[in-house]
């Protein structure tokens, strides 16, 4: 695991000028640990994806740790530099695993080993934050209701980061975000990581 230092960070976009965008705002973190890698954290591993939030949370648990929240995540992804993506603030669009221009693969999903995209990995050491999978976190979803959900009001719950998928609705920068239902929901281009308290 990482361990990411506490303080006062902020999260959200000033100007929201994409419907993904959460109004900037600042919070205090306590210093945590995160996965270096997308569960099951080891590089060299695929990703495991097509699980719920309920699932994910379920396999932090077993291990003795959590799904980190939404604010967690997008602090490690953007780093003290606070930069647009884990890399830098330019985009790079070979630096991730975002292979897929549109429509459906044809296939098997093209994920990536995790760590093999050498560039896509923070100052910090975090990888793959950017493409490859979405990763379910824990946050309250303050948007609209998802259009795959059986519910209109919920629960719904919040995935960080862009995916696979080079030109997504959501986005594919430290900001990137949308939701699912909660309890059933999984897709093959979802995934999660974990984190621990202290640092």
């Amino acid at each position: 695991m990482v361990g990411i230092s506490g303080g006062s960070t902020t999260i959200g976009s000033a100007p929201t000028t994409e419907s993904w965008h959460q109004k900037a705002h600042t919070v205090s973190l306590d210093s945590y640990c995160i996965d270096a890698y997308e569960f099951p954290n080891r590089k060299g591993a695929l990703p495991q994806s097509d699980v719920s939030w309920v699932e994910a949370q379920s396999l932090c648990e077993e291990q003795g740790k959590r799904l980190c929240t939404s604010q967690e995540w997008e602090r490690a992804c953007r780093g003290v530099a606070h930069t647009r993506f884990a890399y830098g603030n330019e985009r790079n669009p070979n630096a991730c695993n975002t292979p897929i221009e549109g429509g459906a693969p044809g296939g098997p999903a093209p994920l990536a080993a995790a760590g093999s995209h050498s560039d896509c990995v923070t100052p910090e050491g975090v990888y793959d934050l950017n493409g490859n999978v979405s990763e379910w976190v824990i946050g309250q979803w303050d948007g609209p209701p998802p259009t795959d959900s059986p519910s209109s009001e919920g629960p719904w719950q919040v995935l960080r980061g862009g995916t696979m998928w080079s030109k997504t609705g959501y986005g594919q920068d430290c900001t990137s975000r949308h939701a699912h239902d909660g309890t059933t929901y999984r897709n093959v281009d979802d995934g999660f990581r974990c984190c621990q308290d202290g640092g």
